[in-house]
């Protein structure tokens, strides 16, 4: 096992998307081709983001805040979180790499509790791609019935501002505008779903130490009291299981160390994502305030769009809910397996370990913005009393 191999849905959204995050250290595992297909995407959103400036200027107000919240907070997040993570390139060689040494370990119960941490994520993960995918590209698609009604349009025709060239223009500008507008917008939604994937992927790792930590410390008492329920609580067995323990005991500050770092890199990241999730859930609901008075069709993509944002959100937050749990329940389980019956080092060695949990694992700047399940019904909860104050 290593980072890239141990979770396939990482490595595709990856390459997909155009972000090119690093999945191996110090070298660069993407070839001539994938490096020009993510150079010219990435000039798609600068293109994008060209023209739908001043289209803004020009439409009025309310409807280029409705149309363009959604791909404006999209844009923001992944040039900041992407360009982050791509500029400190080395902190995040170090991540890997340290991942990749404890990865290689032959161990059955650390690739069991690897795979049972990722891969529960990888269908609600997917649901989130489809959903969005899709309902972006259908959206986005509805303009092109106007093309049989008339032969002149405006900027407000698109689904989003944008100034392809002066209005009223012509229907091949119009189609080729919409299609360039469906493209972009449906990339940049894979854009946000690969950096996304690929955070949440650094930090099931990081769990899964974690657990794997607590499950090592359980199996080890469990097995040194069954050989000690025969022989008695010999020298042998205090020397085995103190050795062992303390094995654990450096693994468990590597852990730490590498939560650490995970910590400098995505940090500002989920902040951004704390913000930005008020912003979108908010605009959300009023968008489909407005749409559902129009048209079904309208209506059922935002609520699509909506359901995949929000199994996104939840599944972020639960992670995130899950490394902390786990970093603070190392020796739950461990504790009722009679380590008080052990010699004198070994129950030193396992109350330093207890003292340990209390450090936990934090990703956030501060209590105010920290991810969670606490914080996910928070966000709705606030989303929802700013989309009423606006309508």
């Amino acid at each position: 096992m290593d980072f890239q191999n141990v979770n396939p849905l990482n490595v595709h959204t990856n390459f997909i998307s155009g972000n090119l995050l690093p999945l191996a250290p110090g070298v660069s595992q993407f070839s001539i081709m994938w490096k020009l297909f993510s150079i010219l995407m990435w000039l798609l959103q600068a293109i994008q983001v060209s023209v739908m400036i001043p289209g803004l200027f020009i439409v009025p107000w309310e409807s280029a805040l409705l149309a363009s919240t959604i791909t404006s907070v999209n844009t923001i997040e992944v040039f900041f979180m992407v360009g982050r993570i791509l500029a400190r390139r080395k902190l995040v060689d170090r991540l890997i790499s340290k991942l990749n040494e404890i990865l290689h370990v032959e161990d059955e119960t650390m690739r069991n509790i690897v795979t049972t941490t990722l891969k529960p994520m990888n269908t609600p993960l997917k649901f989130y791609c489809w959903s969005g995918g899709l309902s972006i590209l259908v959206w986005f698609s509805i303009p092109f019935l106007l093309i049989s009604e008339r032969s002149s349009f405006f900027y407000e025709d698109f689904k989003l501002p944008a100034v392809f060239s002066k209005q009223p223009f012509s229907t091949q500008v119009f189609l080729l505008g919409n299609l360039f507008l469906i493209i972009g917008n449906v990339h940049i939604f894979l854009k946000k779903c690969g950096v996304d994937i690929y955070m949440i992927h650094l930090v099931l790792l990081i769990t899964s130490q974690y657990r794997y930590i607590s499950t090592r410390l359980t199996t080890t008492f469990q097995d040194a009291n069954l050989q000690s329920e025969v022989e008695g609580y010999s020298p042998e067995t205090n020397r085995w299981t103190d050795s062992t323990l303390r094995a654990l005991c450096q693994h468990h500050v590597t852990v730490i160390r590498l939560s650490s770092v995970l910590k400098e890199l995505l940090s500002l990241s989920f902040t951004m994502i704390y913000v930005n999730s008020v912003l979108r859930f908010c605009f959300i609901g009023v968008l489909l305030s407005r749409v559902l008075s129009t048209t079904l069709l309208e209506g059922f993509l935002v609520m699509m769009f909506t359901c995949g944002c929000v199994v996104q959100f939840y599944i972020l937050c639960f992670c995130v809910q899950q490394l902390q749990d786990a970093s603070r329940n190392i020796t739950i389980e461990a504790f009722h397996e009679k380590w008080y019956l052990f010699g004198p080092s070994v129950r030193r060695t396992f109350m330093l370990m207890i003292l340990s949990n209390n450090l936990g694992c934090n990703l956030s700047t501060s209590s105010k913005f920290n991810l969670s399940l606490s914080s996910f019904m928070s966000i709705l909860n606030q989303s929802y009393s700013i989309a009423l104050v606006l309508l």
